[in-house]
């Protein structure tokens, strides 16, 4: 064998162990975040506890619903940014809630409607959208006793 024979071989020896260290160390990360329950039998970080649902590190589980978090239009509102989490046992719907009309908008009470995937009603909950004048973005913050963390999607309209 040349001498450039085998540097060449030498070389393809050590790019094939790099690739195996790396691929090792890979798996041992995937199973580090999403392993099944501690001693204490918590959720830990990552671990799916619901269609919809991921335990976050701190423990606190995030609604993962494409759907729950698409943009929604309702009167002279359009609300983004909507993110569901609940933290112990209380259930927070936030977003950011632009008023898209061309006059103030003034403080509206609005019913917020958390459905199951196949559309059936899981509870109806209560919140303020404070005055928004036109243009503006406001946040929206929405909070209930209760865990609603595997919602699939809402609705959102005005009360009367």
């Amino acid at each position: 064998m040349k001498k450039k024979e085998r540097r060449m071989i030498l070389l393809l020896v050590i790019i094939g162990i790099i690739i195996i260290a790396v691929l090792v160390n890979m798996r041992n990360k995937k199973n580090n975040t999403n392993g099944g329950n501690v001693g204490t039998g918590e959720n830990i970080r990552g671990e799916v506890v619901g269609e919809f649902v991921e335990v976050l590190e701190d423990g606190t589980k995030q609604n993962t619903s494409d759907k729950l978090a698409q943009t929604k239009t309702f009167g002279n509102y359009e609300i983004s940014n909507i993110h569901l989490t609940v933290q112990d046992g209380q259930s927070l719907l936030v977003g950011d809630v632009k008023n898209i009309g061309s006059e103030k908008a003034n403080v509206t009470n609005v019913e917020v409607t958390l459905l199951e995937k196949g559309g059936k009603e899981i509870k109806t909950i209560t919140g303020v959208i404070g005055d928004v004048e036109p243009g503006q973005t406001v946040p929206l913050s929405i909070a209930n006793p209760e865990d609603f963390a595997n919602a699939y999607d809402f609705t959102i309209k005005a009360m009367n």
